[in-house]
């Protein structure tokens, strides 16, 4: 029996223990929370795994629906994204639209305003070298053009043909150094001649008595044949005298920005003068 008990003593001792507790839970079951001792042991020594448990469980719990939340949020902004820049590809294709649409308009006007005989055309090509500034135009001698016709847009003078081909026409802008014609200063009716130097519009050769202003507009003065009187040439926007002297000197800004032209009008024939350009290769 000795030996039994020895050899088992330790299952003994568990079983003892679960009788005993098991006394204990029976006769505590019937009492009070606040008399029930053995449950508030219990509770006391649970509730540091039980605190442990619930703030793993809540991290973790959070931690997964700020993940699920990110990737929700990462797949809408994805979208959102997308949107935003079909939006902007929409708006700049809008405001290339209303931007032609008044260009259009403003060749519409040019046309009525401008009883000239003309014909409307784009730039195709632009060539911007030291000696030569031309402009390719997609209209040619299909369309009546001929060299030495002037070319204008609404703001002023841009230049004259050089060449033709059937359906193409080369643009010699009014800034190359080839570029010479008479003009008219608006204000105190003076005829000069306009050069191009250094790629700058200029005219020499002014009396030095005439007083000039900056601003002063320069028109065409319908002498050479090429273009018809009137046209905006540019305004004076510096005004240079030597010390003595006979003569001034002033630089013009050009009325047409010509690296931002789209469209141009070529003058086919002018209302008060119903032959073709003085100059023309075309007899």
């Amino acid at each position: 029996m000795l030996d039994f008990l020895q050899k088992n003593r330790r299952r003994i001792s568990v079983i003892f223990l679960i009788i005993f507790f098991l006394i204990i839970l029976i006769a505590q079951a019937d009492k009070s929370r606040s008399e029930n001792w053995f449950s508030a042991a219990v509770q006391s020594i649970a509730y540091p795994f039980q605190s442990t448990f619930h703030f793993v469980e809540t991290r973790i719990t959070s931690a997964w629906q700020r993940y699920i939340w990110l990737i929700n949020t990462q797949q809408e902004n994805k979208v959102l994204l997308e949107k935003v820049n079909r939006l902007e590809e929409i708006d700049a294709e809008s405001r290339e639209i209303r931007i032609g649409y008044r260009r259009l308009f403003n060749l519409l006007e040019f046309k009525k305003k401008d009883r000239n005989i003309k014909v409307f055309a784009e730039v195709i090509v632009e060539v911007d070298k030291p000696f030569s500034k031309i402009l390719i135009i997609n209209k040619g001698a299909d369309d009546g053009i001929q060299p030495n016709f002037g070319v204008v847009t609404p703001l002023g003078i841009v230049g004259k043909i050089q060449s033709v081909t059937s359906v193409q026409s080369v643009v010699q802008l009014i800034t190359d150094t080839r570029t010479q014609f008479p003009i008219l200063i608006e204000r105190t009716r003076t005829r000069a001649m306009l050069q191009v130097k250094d790629g700058e519009l200029i005219i020499n050769r002014i009396q030095r008595r005439l007083e000039l202003y900056k601003n002063d507009r320069i028109i065409t003065s319908g002498l050479a044949g090429i273009f018809p009187k009137g046209i905006t040439v540019g305004k004076i926007k510096e005004i240079r005298k030597m010390e003595y002297g006979l003569f001034q000197s002033v630089i013009l800004s050009p009325a047409v920005e010509l690296n931002k032209i789209e469209e141009v009008a070529v003058i086919l024939r002018s209302v008060h003068n119903i032959h073709r350009p003085l100059f023309t290769d075309k007899k």
